[in-house]
């Protein structure tokens, strides 16, 4: 007999309990945290040859499709309370950075911070701001990805509502939305857009968060995964990622690999998972959204303050905006609106 694993995968002649919303598989939270520290040591530790920085939010983006595909199309879980949390997962963090950092740079003067920049960085459209050549100061810069997760979680919610009304498989229509957003991009730097004008785009850059959906759920209808597919995919994804490869490349085959990864992490050998679940990495994941919304302004100061004071304040912020901002406005609005503890 075969069964479902409680990583997603089929094993056979064995009993496991399924994975619930009230259950945290720690590995995954372990892959937020390598993310954020890849963005991290991409910034204030840059190494030769790879944009660590790049490389840390497609490792993001991933794991965005990949847990989208288990709320959403594997548990079914309601949509009203998944608006919810999507809602307070990054709004309450994201307006409190805006505000206080505008607040900073229109006192100060330190940074150029402009009304448009704001009306764009809280209705997630900064990024087709950047992409028509409207630039933010560096600050709000690195907002556009959430513009990218929150519209790709608005199409997923749809499709997810459009597939249980009517009863089908979303798995090939997350596939070939993912695939035309990669053609999308082909296209685009083919008439001869840079990066930021291509793939900062939601229609563009949501074929990272498609493609990791998509894929997790046709993974799941096949055979039982060989534990070095993960490994092989994510070195593959890592090395597609250098610098020498065309962007064309990092974002179709490289994020391929990388969704490949991660969706087939469940199967990878005991020593990557208790890699991924070790309680400093975990930890770190916990903090991620927060880390990553407060390195920028300090990454930006970098030139006249040294690279380890800077990321030792980045840190500093990041805590305090978890513990004092994230995490308890999170938890408010999960019982209050959701109906639902707020650890699930």
């Amino acid at each position: 007999m075969t069964v479902a694993s409680d990583r997603g995968f089929p094993l056979t002649d064995v009993t496991v309990p399924t994975v619930t919303l009230s259950q945290r598989l720690e590995y995954l939270d372990g892959w937020r945290g390598l993310s954020i520290l890849t963005v991290l040591l991409g910034h204030f530790a840059p190494l030769p040859g790879i944009n660590a920085g790049r490389l840390g939010v497609e490792l993001f983006f991933v794991l965005s499709g990949r847990l989208m595909a288990e709320v959403l199309f594997v548990d079914r879980y309601p949509l009203g309370p998944f608006v919810i949390r999507r809602l307070s997962r990054v709004w309450p963090g994201m307006f409190a950075y805006v505000a206080i950092i505008s607040a900073f740079a229109w006192t100060t003067g330190l940074f150029h911070v402009s009304w448009p920049q704001v009306l764009a960085s809280v209705t997630f459209t900064l990024n087709y701001a950047e992409a028509v050549g409207f630039k933010a100061d560096p600050v709000l810069g690195h907002l556009w990805s959430l513009c990218v997760e929150e519209w790709a979680y608005v199409i997923l919610a749809f499709i997810a509502l459009y597939s249980r009304r009517h009863c089908f498989d979303p798995t090939h229509l997350i596939l070939g939305l993912a695939a035309l957003a990669v053609g999308n991009g082909l296209i685009r730097t083919g008439l001869g857009g840079d990066y930021y004008e291509v793939y900062w785009r939601t229609d563009v850059r949501m074929a990272s968060i498609l493609m990791a959906c998509g894929l997790y759920l046709k993974l799941r209808e096949g055979g039982p995964i060989s534990p070095i597919v993960p490994i092989l995919a994510g070195m593959t994804g890592i090395v597609l990622n250098l610098q020498i490869a065309p962007n064309e490349v990092k974002y179709s085959l490289g994020t391929l690999c990388l969704a490949t990864a991660v969706s087939t992490m469940g199967a990878a050998p005991a020593w990557v998972v208790r890699f991924l679940s070790h309680r400093v990495i975990v930890y770190t994941g916990l903090l991620s959204f927060s880390l990553y919304l407060w390195q920028q302004p300090f990454f930006s100061l970098i030139g006249p303050w040294s690279r380890p004071s800077m990321l030792a304040c980045a840190i500093v912020a990041g805590l305090a905006s978890y513990y004092l901002i994230e995490r308890p406005a999170r938890r408010y609005l999960n019982r209050r609106f959701a109906g639902a503890p707020a650890t699930a």
